[in-house]
């Protein structure tokens, strides 16, 4: 077991921590008045209502409702436990952690989903072993290093290699204990007609896939044998931890570098995405075999608004990449296309051409999409041909008309000019007829469309609407919480909140205080630590109002009153409920003193 992590190793790991830094990882942030604002990474939206508070170091989503400090944060993103999560920030900041404060998991003790976790980490260590450290995994690491891979890449992308032997990872698990429902539940093997296990992955270069987290989830197996009659590539069936769907090979290793260089290159295969990093190119991720999911696209939409598709140069590549832009239509990215010359794919340009002109490809030699498109056209067409000709002055025509920069348009329009040898004048024309032809063909209207963005509009921004007494109750927590003389005004004078979770903050700031021995400001985000998750969420809320500076006195009376009042108020009402009771059974006795009651709770109101 972990020595518990001190107060002053926590302490240590907020002050040397900045919550934007680490949030900026997950979240393209950007200023907005006093706070910086992105897109929740907790459920999707196309609004940002995902606030972080840096002089506050909290955060807030104004939409789902989470909240809390950079611990929550991670807690949350990454589900981690607390100390997990001090330690993985520290981690973040290059702040040296203690052995003793490092948790030890007890192997294979935990949840499915985290024995599964481990498994898959294990497996890695095991493959990596077998390739560097072992005879059998000779063939395998020198085929790495004839497609120049150096020892420091493969393992930054943790690379092993799997034995042709049936039940090497299976007896490697079957001595630690693992039932034979968790080794079907985990990918890594298959099973025969008579139900027995064997290893899934057999004389393959083992290429890990990792969450966003930088967990291993699965694997892709690379065929050795290139004459062997099975697939070249095989990867991971789906379990509780890999859902390639959601999943983006390499995100954790390019989430920076995406952030910083404003984009991400899409590549078609993962060695073309470990040659690109070798070439110094780390803003690559790829996809799981299939066009980008909704999923995958939100996740990428946190990190940046620009996708660039680089795929193969060859014939089947460039139909690749025409398929890959017909289907990125999401509005929330604009994209680009880096065509690779002389039909190679970008693991050959890497090695063929060097690290420096692939860099110089990937920074300057982005195409818009149009312009791709409109070269893809000209391939199939025989431009000495008039039918080819029409042909392709349609196509062309149909791409132009979907774009709205006027500078784009004549740009492209002057382009298929000069083509086909004839005036811009004239492809106007043919162009202003097709958007009349659109127009006609266009539904009565888009009324679904336009109600579902209004929606999103006003969802994204409302706020909760409280009574007056919730009102009262939000702003005065709020300044008890900033100033310590309403908060020792209140102590003093035995006062109470009406809802609960306003009370439960309101004594956990006083017992935080007296511990801490705080005479003036409080650090919500350290104060943050006390509390329960759901009162985190609440104190960001509150932190996040729009407030003033100060407050006056009359203020501050008048919410104590309000709550005060409603609090007699339900008294009223509990009495007269018992009167009636009362009544009912004939009770004079208990009459006359819920009568006194009465009177002396309506004087006290009346006053």
């Amino acid at each position: 077991m972990a020595t518990r992590i001190p107060q002053e190793f926590i302490d240590e790991v907020t002050s040397k921590t900045n919550i934007v830094d680490v949030i900026s990882k997950y979240v393209q942030l950007k200023k907005s008045g006093k706070n910086l604002f992105g897109l929740c990474p907790f459920h999707e939206e196309r609004t940002p209502s995902f606030s972080v508070a840096e002089d506050k170091q909290i955060f807030h989503c104004f939409s789902c409702g989470r909240g809390g400090n950079v611990f929550k944060f991670i807690m949350e993103m990454e589900s981690k436990t607390f100390p997990e999560a001090v330690i993985e920030v520290a981690q973040m900041g290059n702040i040296p952690v203690p052995d003793q404060y490092e948790a030890k998991n007890t192997q294979y003790q935990n949840s499915d989903s985290q024995t599964l976790l481990k498994m898959y980490s294990d497996a890695a260590k095991l493959y990596s072993h077998i390739l560097m450290k072992t005879e059998n995994g000779t063939p395998a690491l020198k085929y790495l290093k004839n497609r120049d891979l150096s020892d420091d890449l493969i393992q930054t992308f943790d690379i092993g290699y799997a034995p042709n032997n049936n039940n090497l990872l299976l007896q490697f698990f079957k001595d630690r204990n693992i039932s034979d429902d968790i080794l079907r539940k985990s990918g890594l093997f298959a099973e025969n007609q008579e139900g027995e296990l064997f290893d899934r992955f057999r004389d393959r270069v083992m290429i890990p896939i990792t969450d966003e987290s930088g967990n291993i989830i699965a694997f892709s197996g690379r065929i050795l044998d290139k004459n062997a009659s099975t697939a070249k590539y095989l990867n991971s069936p789906e379990t509780e931890i890999f859902n390639k769907g959601k999943t983006l090979f390499n995100l954790n290793n390019a989430k920076k570098e995406i952030r910083e260089k404003g984009n991400v290159i899409l590549f078609e295969g993962f060695m073309d995405v470990i040659s690109a990093y070798k070439a110094g190119v780390t803003n690559g991720v790829a996809s799981m075999g299939t066009s980008l999911t909704d999923q995958q696209l939100y996740v990428l939409s946190r990190l940046t608004n620009q996708i660039n598709v680089c795929y193969d140069g060859d014939d089947p590549g460039v139909e690749a990449t025409y398929r890959a832009l017909t289907q990125l239509t999401d509005e929330r990215f604009s994209y680009g296309v880096i065509s690779i010359p002389d039909k190679k794919d970008p693991d050959e340009y890497v090695r063929t051409e060097g690290a420096q002109k692939f860099q110089s490809l990937a920074n300057n030699g982005v195409q818009t999409p149009i312009s791709f498109i409109l070269n893809y056209f000209k391939r199939n067409y025989n431009l000495n041909n008039e039918h080819d000709q029409l042909e392709f002055l349609n196509q062309s025509l149909h791409e132009i008309v979907k774009l709205q920069s006027p500078v784009e348009i004549d740009m492209y329009v002057g382009k298929v000019a000069e083509e086909m040898n004839v005036s811009k004048e004239a492809i106007n024309k043919e162009l202003d007829a097709l958007r009349r032809q659109i127009e006609i063909q266009k539904p009565a209207n888009n009324y679904k469309d336009v109600q579902q963005k209004a929606l999103e509009k006003v969802t994204s921004s409302v706020r909760p609407k409280y009574n007056r007494l919730e009102k009262s109750e939000r702003y005065l927590l709020y300044w008890a919480i900033n100033f310590p003389e309403v908060r020792i005004n209140l102590k003093g004078d035995g006062f109470k909140f009406i809802h609960q979770d306003y009370q439960r903050i309101f004594e956990a700031l006083l017992s935080y205080i007296e511990e801490e021995k705080i005479d003036d400001e409080v650090n919500i985000s350290d104060f943050m630590n006390v509390l329960e998750d759901n009162d985190k969420n609440l104190l960001a809320e509150l932190e996040m109002m729009n407030m003033p500076e100060d407050y006056n006195d009359q203020e501050i009376d008048d919410y104590i009153t309000n709550i005060k009042n409603s609090s007699l108020e339900s008294q009223l009402n509990e009495i007269n409920e018992q009167l009636n009771k009362a009544a009912m059974v004939g009770d004079n006795k208990l009459q006359l003193e819920l009568t006194k009651q009465l009177i002396d709770v309506r004087r006290i109101l009346s006053n």
